[in-house]
């Protein structure tokens, strides 16, 4: 029997990591499951009992099927429970916690997932403490590698869970450590290799240590075979432009708030936690920017980095990873125009940021991407409002006279329409959500949207009296209403400025329509 259940787990783990079949994505995985309960069937030993109801807690958690891996998960930990043996078995107990604490958080319950992973952390904490005190290899399935790769998953899921700095430094060393171990002995998975290096580079940028989450991506990259896996080295590019840009946008804050030559700058910036013997890649050193034209060196970095992972990443058959690129270029036109001296280049770097999201915007389908087309929505329509209000400004336009330049005023007005059309799209989108899911966020957005659309009927320019009037009456009418709403809806506590601003307009209008009426 012993060697029965052996080759069947050796065939159920082949079956699982079968590459997936598009038409049939669970089919290998269906039929190891088919195996695992025939084996089932035919064991009466509580240790196999307890491995098999595991595996099959596994299989129906990837065949997305929660309720059955929860209950086969919790057979084996009671099966396990009775192995008298049982520390040659924790690694299964880790595993368990870790599954079962998933499932549960999946639920919403997040007490008592959090209460099953805690018993992970401890059991992972043990064994790690174990291994250290023995300086032997520990007895246990799949040796010190296993415990602390799932002592590593246990604290990324609490970390997911609840979000605080200490779970999220524990998060990154353990997974440093991991690393580590696996690339010095050349055990690991490429691309879970890759995904760790990109969401460690994500930590440490955050920490605004930049050139330790560079050297990560690069570590990443030399591990690539030349000229294989192009999609995870396009993704690398991708972070590795995300990364600068980060920097980028962190010194522009230094240089807004006159701290760009802090001495602990560099010290920060170039902070080391991590580094890989085993890989021959070189620490970096960065050097904060500290005037305008560095910012600009920066820019030009990070935008070929995002141009490269774009060849590959292209729209059609990348939808989510092109439009992310996009919008990380536009983000950083958008942190680079706090330091634009030049009027004419700020209105070419919106004009810009239009360029990249428009055309996408306008070429996906709502239906089938309607998280990305909501959020390229409001970028299009808050790009426009930016726009005709910094040409409103620097064009010195008013009621009579429409500006300075022609042609600006034309470009005002076009993204004054703009600005209209697509607020009113997002209030149409708004009004679609039922009434419990009208939250402070659904009012916040759409009292801020008929704010935007009245405040651009009222700047939009005509030097036909009667045009002028009548955006202005409608510009009138939308206060009336948005300060009705707001009143109706019984947020007059949570939107006082607005109601305010809305009160002060209703009164302003008025006199500016008769003034116009009289020439």
């Amino acid at each position: 029997m012993l060697y029965e259940f052996e080759t069947t787990l050796f065939q159920v783990e082949h079956l699982e990591n079968f590459p997936s079949l598009k038409e049939q994505p669970f089919l290998y995985k269906q039929r190891a499951r088919t195996l695992l309960q025939q084996l089932l069937q035919k064991t009466l030993d509580p240790l196999q009992l307890a491995i098999i109801h595991y595996q099959l807690g596994v299989n129906f958690l990837n065949c997305k099927e929660n309720e059955e891996s929860r209950k086969n998960m919790a057979k084996s930990l009671q099966l396990f429970s009775q192995i008298e043996d049982i520390e040659n078995y924790l690694t299964y107990i880790q595993s368990i916690y870790n599954h079962l604490g998933f499932l549960a958080i999946n639920l919403d319950d997040n007490e008592t997932g959090l209460a099953i992973l805690a018993k992970a952390e401890r059991l992972g904490e043990y064994l790690i403490t174990k291994q250290d005190c023995e300086k032997r290899p520990l007895k246990i399935q799949g040796g010190f590698e296993k415990a602390q790769e799932f002592y590593t998953i246990t604290l990324i899921q609490i970390a997911q869970a609840r979000p605080t700095s200490k779970i999220k430094e524990k998060v990154a060393f353990h997974c440093g450590q991991t690393m580590i171990r696996q690339l010095k002995s050349k055990t690991y998975e490429l691309r879970d290799l890759i995904l760790n290096c990109i969401s460690l580079s994500d930590y440490y940028s955050g920490l605004q240590n930049f050139a330790q989450a560079f050297y990560l991506l690069l570590v990443g990259e030399a591990v690539i075979p030349e000229g294989k896996r192009k999609k995870l080295r396009a993704t690398l590019q991708m972070a590795q432009g995300r990364v600068i840009g980060g920097m980028m946008s962190y010194c522009i804050d230094c240089i807004k708030s006159n701290q760009q030559n802090d001495p602990t700058l560099p010290k920060l910036f170039n902070k080391y936690s991590i580094t890989f013997e085993d890989v021959n890649v070189k620490q970096l050193v960065f050097q904060p920017s500290k005037t305008f034209d560095e910012i600009k060196s920066q820019f030009r970095q990070a935008n070929t980095l995002y141009k490269k992972a774009m060849s590959l990443f292209v729209l059609d058959g990348f939808v989510t990873e092109h439009i992310q690129i996009l919008s990380d270029i536009s983000t950083m036109y958008r942190v680079i125009t706090f330091l634009e001296p030049d009027p004419n280049n700020v209105i070419s770097y919106l004009e810009k940021r239009l360029d990249l999201l428009l055309p996408v915007f306008n070429s996906i389908n709502p239906k089938a991407y309607q998280e990305i087309y909501e959020k390229l929505l409001v970028d299009v329509a808050e790009i426009n409002n930016e726009l005709y209000e910094f040409i409103v400004k620097f064009n010195e336009i008013d009621d009579i006279q429409g500006g300075k330049s022609k042609k600006l005023t034309e470009k005002m007005n076009k993204a004054c329409l703009n600005a209209i059309q697509y607020y009113e799209k997002i209030v149409e989108q708004l009004k679609l959500l039922e009434d419990n899911q009208r939250d402070q966020a659904y009012y916040l957005s759409i009292i801020r949207a008929y704010l935007n659309i009245a405040k651009a009927q009222s700047n939009y320019f005509s030097k036909d009296k009667k045009i002028k009037v009548t955006y202005l009456a409608n510009s009138l009418n939308q206060y009336k209403q948005l300060a009705e709403f707001i009143n109706q809806q019984n947020q007059q506590n949570q939107f006082q400025a607005e109601l305010q601003m809305c009160e002060e307009m209703i009164y302003i209008l008025p006199s500016r329509i008769d003034r116009i009426n009289q020439l």
